[in-house]
Protein backbone atom coordinates (compact mmCIF):
# COMPACT_ATOMS: atom_id res chain seq x y z
CA UNK A 1 0.00 0.00 0.00
CA UNK A 2 1.59 3.50 -1.15
CA UNK A 3 0.72 5.38 2.46
CA UNK A 4 2.70 2.87 4.37
CA UNK A 5 4.98 2.97 2.30
CA UNK A 6 5.80 7.05 2.70
CA UNK A 7 5.35 6.54 5.85
CA UNK A 8 7.98 3.43 6.69
CA UNK A 9 10.00 5.77 3.83
CA UNK A 10 9.55 8.78 6.63
CA UNK A 11 10.56 6.68 9.59
CA UNK A 12 13.75 5.36 7.35
CA UNK A 13 14.73 8.40 6.74
CA UNK A 14 14.29 10.08 10.43
CA UNK A 15 16.16 6.71 11.87
CA UNK A 16 19.07 7.27 9.50
CA UNK A 17 19.37 11.27 10.13
CA UNK A 18 19.71 10.37 13.71
CA UNK A 19 21.86 8.04 13.39
CA UNK A 20 24.01 10.06 11.37
CA UNK A 21 23.54 12.89 13.79
CA UNK A 22 24.65 10.76 16.67
CA UNK A 23 27.72 9.66 15.01
CA UNK A 24 28.76 13.26 13.98
CA UNK A 25 28.08 14.48 17.79
CA UNK A 26 30.68 11.21 18.48
CA UNK A 27 33.11 12.31 16.07
CA UNK A 28 33.33 16.08 16.79
CA UNK A 29 33.05 15.66 20.73
CA UNK A 30 36.60 13.05 20.20
CA UNK A 31 37.83 15.90 18.30
CA UNK A 32 37.38 18.34 20.96
CA UNK A 33 38.98 16.32 23.44
CA UNK A 34 41.92 15.50 21.20
CA UNK A 35 41.98 19.69 21.11
CA UNK A 36 42.12 19.56 25.05
CA UNK A 37 44.68 17.13 25.45
CA UNK A 38 46.28 19.30 22.70
CA UNK A 39 46.17 22.43 24.75
CA UNK A 40 47.15 20.90 28.02
CA UNK A 41 50.28 19.20 26.41
CA UNK A 42 51.60 23.14 25.02
CA UNK A 43 50.79 24.58 28.46
CA UNK A 44 52.80 21.56 30.35
CA UNK A 45 55.52 22.33 27.68
CA UNK A 46 55.25 25.88 28.31
CA UNK A 47 55.63 25.82 31.90
CA UNK A 48 59.28 23.23 31.12
CA UNK A 49 60.58 25.94 29.20
CA UNK A 50 59.63 28.35 31.63
CA UNK A 51 61.33 26.18 34.26
CA UNK A 52 64.61 25.62 32.12
CA UNK A 53 64.76 29.66 31.00
CA UNK A 54 64.80 30.59 34.84
CA UNK A 55 67.31 27.55 35.60
CA UNK A 56 69.49 29.18 32.77
CA UNK A 57 69.18 32.95 34.08
CA UNK A 58 70.24 31.33 37.97
CA UNK A 59 73.06 29.51 36.48
CA UNK A 60 74.13 33.10 34.04
CA UNK A 61 73.62 35.24 37.29
CA UNK A 62 75.89 32.87 39.26
CA UNK A 63 78.62 33.38 36.46
CA UNK A 64 78.41 36.69 36.44
CA UNK A 65 78.40 37.23 39.98
CA UNK A 66 82.45 37.08 40.31
CA UNK A 67 82.63 38.18 43.66
CA UNK A 68 79.97 36.23 45.18
CA UNK A 69 78.27 38.89 46.77
CA UNK A 70 75.04 38.36 45.67
CA UNK A 71 74.40 41.18 43.23
CA UNK A 72 76.19 42.34 39.64
CA UNK A 73 77.18 45.17 38.89
CA UNK A 74 77.20 46.80 35.18
CA UNK A 75 81.17 45.35 34.94
CA UNK A 76 80.56 42.34 35.82
CA UNK A 77 77.47 42.14 33.43
CA UNK A 78 79.31 43.64 30.73
CA UNK A 79 82.69 41.46 31.18
CA UNK A 80 80.88 37.89 31.88
CA UNK A 81 79.30 38.43 28.32
CA UNK A 82 81.39 36.13 26.90
CA UNK A 83 81.41 33.14 29.46
CA UNK A 84 79.18 30.24 27.74
CA UNK A 85 76.67 30.11 29.96
CA UNK A 86 75.91 33.98 30.21
CA UNK A 87 76.53 34.01 26.36
CA UNK A 88 74.13 31.21 25.22
CA UNK A 89 71.42 32.34 28.17
CA UNK A 90 71.24 35.74 26.50
CA UNK A 91 71.15 35.05 23.09
CA UNK A 92 68.57 33.03 23.75
CA UNK A 93 66.18 35.98 24.51
CA UNK A 94 68.24 37.73 21.57
CA UNK A 95 70.08 39.80 23.63
CA UNK A 96 73.62 41.40 21.36
CA UNK A 97 76.85 42.49 23.86
CA UNK A 98 75.93 45.79 22.20
CA UNK A 99 72.46 45.79 24.05
CA UNK A 100 74.22 44.96 27.49
CA UNK A 101 74.32 48.59 29.14
CA UNK A 102 70.96 49.51 27.70
CA UNK A 103 69.39 46.15 29.32
CA UNK A 104 71.02 46.64 32.77
CA UNK A 105 69.65 49.75 32.99
CA UNK A 106 66.24 48.63 32.20
CA UNK A 107 66.50 46.10 34.63
CA UNK A 108 68.34 47.71 37.15
CA UNK A 109 64.64 48.92 38.61
CA UNK A 110 65.78 50.33 41.96
CA UNK A 111 68.91 52.20 40.47
CA UNK A 112 71.16 50.79 42.34
CA UNK A 113 73.61 50.78 40.39
CA UNK A 114 73.44 46.65 40.92
CA UNK A 115 71.08 43.83 40.27
CA UNK A 116 70.58 41.75 42.74
CA UNK A 117 69.27 37.92 41.73
CA UNK A 118 65.96 38.90 42.55
CA UNK A 119 65.64 41.89 40.01
CA UNK A 120 67.74 40.17 37.28
CA UNK A 121 65.41 37.07 37.05
CA UNK A 122 62.37 39.14 37.76
CA UNK A 123 63.08 41.74 35.03
CA UNK A 124 64.69 39.66 32.55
Amino acid sequence: EPSTFILFAGVLVTVQLGFTNLVLAVIVDKATEAREGSKEEQRKEREKQELQSLNMLKAAMKALDEDESGTITIDEFKGGYHIPVVKETLEQFNVKEEDLEDLFTLMDADESGSLSYDEFVQNF
